[in-house]
């Protein structure tokens, strides 16, 4: 997460919406300054609603004795609030270590005895929350014999090859690893989803109601001629090592198919879950658990269900699209807020991985490729590119 100045003190949600309203809390886990009407939402969410909100004046005590973690011992003070804040926030910046350390501090000084002596024999676990992805790169995708419409829907790392999904052009475009146009293959059908497979294999899936097998040899993609039925068109595909999980947003199912491409089971998400949501355009199976993970554009937010269809839980989003894995946590594509979300396989919301400034308008797709750098796709704009990210 990039460092945000505290001399820019007013609500983060708030300035979103053009409001100018002095911030009051720190989320610890988010790296946010809120507003009182914006802590109180925070605490309501369900992914948000375990998050530690520090009294901003509580942690400006902390963070003003040094700028230094390994040497800082709390002081207190005998200033008021208002000028604690002022002379604070004109000189420090809330960068990410400031909030990990005298954050945590604020927050574990709330927790019992129990708690504390939990988290000191709990084995050290990479934190998520200090995943950052880093814009390394653009490129086009756009060739001089494209109609002007590019839709993008999928893209995939393939070894050291990227594969773009253009639906509008019945293609598949393969690029090297510097943006460098390799070749395209032709497609029959509208082709929406892409997953990889091993080694230089992937599948993709559409309106063809079928799954096809491809490989990347050299510089161009060929077919493998196996193709697996399904029963209706498909948005969205993910393979997890033991299966096929293929979204079909039309009709609000799924179905499972395993390594051979027979039909495990079928999934209608009004049975499993009681309602029915309007899919995203992606799906994600994770490889130990074989749970599946939903984003649901108008559902407003991801949902989680056994390979039995029995849901587990709902987090809540504005509009998500797009799905990948990064590291063990989930990350989302936000098309219209825009921002990338990231959050834990048990449905908790981490923070913000990437949010509109570092994204543009319109994302749709993203794809943590085999080289350990994010692919984002946009939706059928002027902007034809893939973004690239490092995430360290």
């Amino acid at each position: 997460m990039a460092s945000n100045p505290l001399a820019e003190r007013l609500c983060e949600p708030c300035e979103e919406d053009d409001k100018q309203i002095k911030a009051r809390t720190l989320c610890y886990e988010c790296h946010s300054l809120l507003c009182e009407p914006c802590s109180n939402y925070h605490k309501r969410l369900r992914g948000t609603k375990d998050h530690h909100l520090i009294e901003l004046v509580q942690f400006l005590q902390k963070s003003t004795s040094t700028n230094d973690p390994s040497t800082s011992k709390p002081t207190s003070t005998s200033v008021n609030e208002d000028e604690l804040a002022s002379d604070f926030l004109e000189t420090v910046t809330l960068t990410e270590d400031t909030v990990m350390y005298h954050g945590a501090q604020v927050a574990v000084e709330s927790t019992s005895v129990t708690q504390k002596s939990e988290k000191r024999t709990t084995p050290k676990q990479p934190d998520p929350r200090r995943l950052k992805a880093t814009k390394c790169q653009e490129f086009s995708v756009k060739r001089p014999e494209d109609k002007e419409k590019v839709w993008v829907t999928g893209v995939l790392c393939v070894s050291d090859k990227v594969v773009v999904v253009n639906k509008e052009n019945y293609v598949l475009k393969l690029f090297d690893q510097n943006g460098t146009y390799l070749s395209s293959t032709e497609l029959e059908d509208h082709t929406w989803g892409i997953t990889f497979i091993r080694d230089s294999i992937f599948a993709t899936c559409g309106f063809s109601n079928t799954v096809y097998l491809w490989t990347v040899r050299g510089q161009t993609i060929v077919s493998e001629d196996v193709s697996y039925h399904v029963d209706h068109s498909a948005h969205g595909i993910h393979y997890n090592g033991t299966y096929y999980c293929v979204l079909h947003r039309d009709y609000n199912a799924i179905t499972i198919l395993d390594r051979q491409g027979r039909q495990v089971r079928k999934i209608i998400m009004k049975e499993a879950c009681g309602k029915k949501f309007e899919f995203g355009w992606d799906i994600h199976m994770d490889s130990d658990t074989n749970n599946i993970y939903v984003p649901c554009m108008n559902g407003y937010g991801v949902v989680c269900m056994t390979i039995e269809g029995k849901a587990l839980w709902f987090t809540p989003l504005f509009g998500p699209r797009g799905i990948t894995e990064i590291q063990g946590t989930l990350c989302v594509v936000e098309y219209s807020g825009p921002c990338l979300h990231q959050i834990t396989k048990d449905g908790e919301y981490v923070r913000k991985l990437l949010e509109k400034k570092d994204l543009g308008w319109g994302p749709r797709y993203v794809c943590y490729g085999q080289d350990g750098r994010l692919y984002v796709s946009y939706d059928s704009c002027d902007k034809h590119v893939i973004s690239v990210y490092t995430v360290t």
